[in-house]
Protein backbone atom coordinates (compact mmCIF):
# COMPACT_ATOMS: atom_id res chain seq x y z
CA UNK A 1 0.00 0.00 0.00
CA UNK A 2 1.52 3.29 -0.94
CA UNK A 3 -0.89 6.92 -0.27
CA UNK A 4 0.46 10.11 -0.56
CA UNK A 5 -0.52 14.05 -0.74
CA UNK A 6 -0.08 17.23 -1.80
CA UNK A 7 -1.12 20.37 -0.09
CA UNK A 8 -0.47 23.96 -1.92
CA UNK A 9 -1.74 26.80 0.76
CA UNK A 10 -1.68 30.57 -0.25
CA UNK A 11 -1.17 32.97 3.17
CA UNK A 12 -1.59 36.38 3.02
CA UNK A 13 1.06 37.17 5.39
CA UNK A 14 2.95 34.41 4.88
CA UNK A 15 2.41 33.49 1.35
CA UNK A 16 2.58 30.10 -0.69
CA UNK A 17 3.27 27.04 1.12
CA UNK A 18 3.19 23.44 0.17
CA UNK A 19 3.62 20.54 2.00
CA UNK A 20 3.73 16.44 0.87
CA UNK A 21 3.47 13.41 2.49
CA UNK A 22 4.48 9.96 1.22
CA UNK A 23 3.47 7.00 3.19
CA UNK A 24 3.57 3.04 2.62
CA UNK A 25 3.06 -0.35 4.63
CA UNK A 26 3.85 -3.42 3.37
CA UNK A 27 2.61 -6.81 4.65
CA UNK A 28 5.37 -9.43 4.97
CA UNK A 29 2.94 -11.86 6.51
CA UNK A 30 -0.17 -12.54 7.65
CA UNK A 31 1.47 -10.92 10.91
CA UNK A 32 3.60 -8.89 9.98
CA UNK A 33 3.17 -5.37 8.39
CA UNK A 34 6.04 -2.64 7.84
CA UNK A 35 5.37 0.94 7.33
CA UNK A 36 7.26 4.12 6.88
CA UNK A 37 6.74 7.58 5.99
CA UNK A 38 8.16 11.14 4.93
CA UNK A 39 6.17 14.48 5.07
CA UNK A 40 6.74 18.24 5.75
CA UNK A 41 5.04 20.56 7.69
CA UNK A 42 4.39 24.14 7.94
CA UNK A 43 3.43 26.19 11.04
CA UNK A 44 2.66 30.09 11.08
CA UNK A 45 3.77 32.26 14.22
CA UNK A 46 1.06 32.40 16.44
CA UNK A 47 -1.05 35.77 16.63
CA UNK A 48 0.01 36.11 19.69
CA UNK A 49 4.00 35.06 18.90
CA UNK A 50 3.64 38.36 16.16
CA UNK A 51 1.56 40.34 18.59
CA UNK A 52 2.36 39.80 22.04
CA UNK A 53 3.27 42.96 23.99
CA UNK A 54 4.15 43.12 27.96
CA UNK A 55 6.25 45.42 30.35
CA UNK A 56 7.37 43.82 33.26
CA UNK A 57 9.49 43.96 36.86
CA UNK A 58 12.25 41.43 37.71
CA UNK A 59 14.42 40.98 40.39
CA UNK A 60 17.89 39.63 39.22
CA UNK A 61 21.28 39.93 41.29
CA UNK A 62 18.92 41.95 43.93
CA UNK A 63 18.88 44.57 40.99
CA UNK A 64 14.87 45.83 40.08
CA UNK A 65 14.03 45.94 36.51
CA UNK A 66 11.87 46.71 33.52
CA UNK A 67 11.45 44.47 31.02
CA UNK A 68 9.92 44.91 27.78
CA UNK A 69 8.60 42.51 25.70
CA UNK A 70 7.96 43.86 22.30
CA UNK A 71 5.78 42.81 19.54
CA UNK A 72 7.39 42.07 16.14
CA UNK A 73 6.23 44.96 13.96
CA UNK A 74 7.38 47.37 16.86
CA UNK A 75 10.02 50.45 16.27
CA UNK A 76 12.29 48.54 19.54
CA UNK A 77 12.23 45.32 17.76
CA UNK A 78 13.25 46.48 14.57
CA UNK A 79 16.32 48.72 16.59
CA UNK A 80 17.05 45.20 17.71
CA UNK A 81 17.12 44.33 13.45
CA UNK A 82 14.80 41.41 14.65
CA UNK A 83 13.43 40.39 10.97
CA UNK A 84 9.43 39.93 10.46
CA UNK A 85 8.93 36.59 11.84
CA UNK A 86 8.11 33.68 8.81
CA UNK A 87 7.00 29.78 8.96
CA UNK A 88 8.57 27.31 10.68
CA UNK A 89 9.14 24.80 8.29
CA UNK A 90 9.29 20.41 9.28
CA UNK A 91 10.91 17.26 7.93
CA UNK A 92 9.40 14.05 9.52
CA UNK A 93 9.91 10.63 8.85
CA UNK A 94 8.95 7.39 10.41
CA UNK A 95 9.51 3.75 10.14
CA UNK A 96 7.80 0.77 11.74
CA UNK A 97 5.98 -2.21 12.36
CA UNK A 98 3.26 -3.97 13.98
CA UNK A 99 3.91 -7.48 14.34
CA UNK A 100 1.25 -10.49 16.08
CA UNK A 101 3.73 -12.32 18.30
CA UNK A 102 1.24 -15.09 19.40
CA UNK A 103 -2.74 -15.02 19.68
CA UNK A 104 -3.76 -11.93 21.53
CA UNK A 105 -0.20 -10.63 22.06
CA UNK A 106 0.88 -7.38 19.56
CA UNK A 107 3.90 -5.43 19.71
CA UNK A 108 4.32 -2.04 17.65
CA UNK A 109 7.50 -0.54 17.28
CA UNK A 110 8.18 2.91 15.40
CA UNK A 111 11.33 5.32 14.81
CA UNK A 112 10.28 8.96 13.96
CA UNK A 113 12.37 11.86 13.39
CA UNK A 114 10.96 15.33 13.38
CA UNK A 115 13.38 18.29 12.45
CA UNK A 116 12.07 22.16 12.71
CA UNK A 117 13.69 25.05 10.80
CA UNK A 118 13.41 28.42 12.06
CA UNK A 119 11.37 27.47 14.89
CA UNK A 120 10.13 30.60 17.19
CA UNK A 121 11.05 31.21 20.61
CA UNK A 122 11.91 34.44 22.44
CA UNK A 123 14.70 35.93 22.69
CA UNK A 124 17.65 36.47 26.09
CA UNK A 125 17.25 39.69 27.40
CA UNK A 126 18.92 42.30 25.67
CA UNK A 127 20.58 45.05 28.40
CA UNK A 128 20.31 48.59 27.64
CA UNK A 129 23.62 49.22 29.93
CA UNK A 130 25.50 47.10 27.21
CA UNK A 131 27.86 49.27 25.40
CA UNK A 132 28.03 46.94 22.86
CA UNK A 133 24.72 47.11 22.02
CA UNK A 134 23.42 49.52 18.87
CA UNK A 135 22.88 52.87 19.91
CA UNK A 136 19.68 52.90 18.14
CA UNK A 137 17.86 49.94 20.47
CA UNK A 138 19.71 51.75 24.00
CA UNK A 139 17.70 54.80 22.24
CA UNK A 140 14.55 53.02 22.28
CA UNK A 141 14.85 51.56 24.97
CA UNK A 142 15.56 54.39 27.17
CA UNK A 143 12.16 56.08 25.64
CA UNK A 144 10.44 53.41 27.05
CA UNK A 145 12.58 53.39 30.45
CA UNK A 146 12.87 50.06 30.39
CA UNK A 147 16.21 48.00 30.92
CA UNK A 148 15.90 45.05 29.42
CA UNK A 149 14.21 43.59 26.27
CA UNK A 150 13.01 40.11 24.56
CA UNK A 151 11.88 39.12 21.11
CA UNK A 152 9.92 36.63 19.39
CA UNK A 153 12.08 35.45 16.77
CA UNK A 154 13.17 32.45 14.32
CA UNK A 155 16.00 31.76 15.97
CA UNK A 156 16.25 27.71 16.64
CA UNK A 157 16.51 24.72 14.25
CA UNK A 158 15.77 21.55 16.17
CA UNK A 159 15.86 17.67 16.05
CA UNK A 160 13.90 15.56 18.01
CA UNK A 161 14.47 11.56 17.28
CA UNK A 162 12.55 8.66 19.32
CA UNK A 163 11.29 5.23 19.63
CA UNK A 164 7.65 3.98 20.46
CA UNK A 165 7.16 0.82 21.97
CA UNK A 166 3.41 -0.55 22.31
CA UNK A 167 3.18 -4.51 23.70
CA UNK A 168 -0.49 -5.25 24.27
CA UNK A 169 -1.65 -8.93 25.10
CA UNK A 170 -5.61 -9.70 25.93
CA UNK A 171 -6.81 -13.19 26.95
CA UNK A 172 -10.65 -14.36 27.05
CA UNK A 173 -12.54 -16.58 29.03
CA UNK A 174 -15.96 -16.68 27.82
CA UNK A 175 -17.48 -13.76 29.11
CA UNK A 176 -13.82 -12.69 31.27
CA UNK A 177 -11.06 -10.70 29.33
CA UNK A 178 -7.83 -9.94 31.08
CA UNK A 179 -6.06 -7.13 28.65
CA UNK A 180 -2.00 -5.87 29.58
CA UNK A 181 -0.71 -3.14 28.01
CA UNK A 182 2.90 -1.42 28.00
CA UNK A 183 3.63 1.49 26.13
CA UNK A 184 7.31 3.27 26.16
CA UNK A 185 8.56 6.14 24.46
CA UNK A 186 12.28 6.99 24.03
CA UNK A 187 13.02 10.63 23.19
CA UNK A 188 16.20 12.67 22.18
CA UNK A 189 16.38 16.37 21.22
Amino acid sequence: LISGALRIENYSDFGLTSNFKIATRLKASSKLNLRASVSTGFRAPSLQQINFSSTFTTVQAGNIAEVKIAPNYSPITKAASIPELKQEESLNAGLGFAWQAAKGFNITIDGYLVKVKDRVVISGQFDGSDPNLDAGLRAQMAALNVSLAQFFANAVNTTNKGLDIVMDYTKRWGHHRVKGLFAGNFQSM
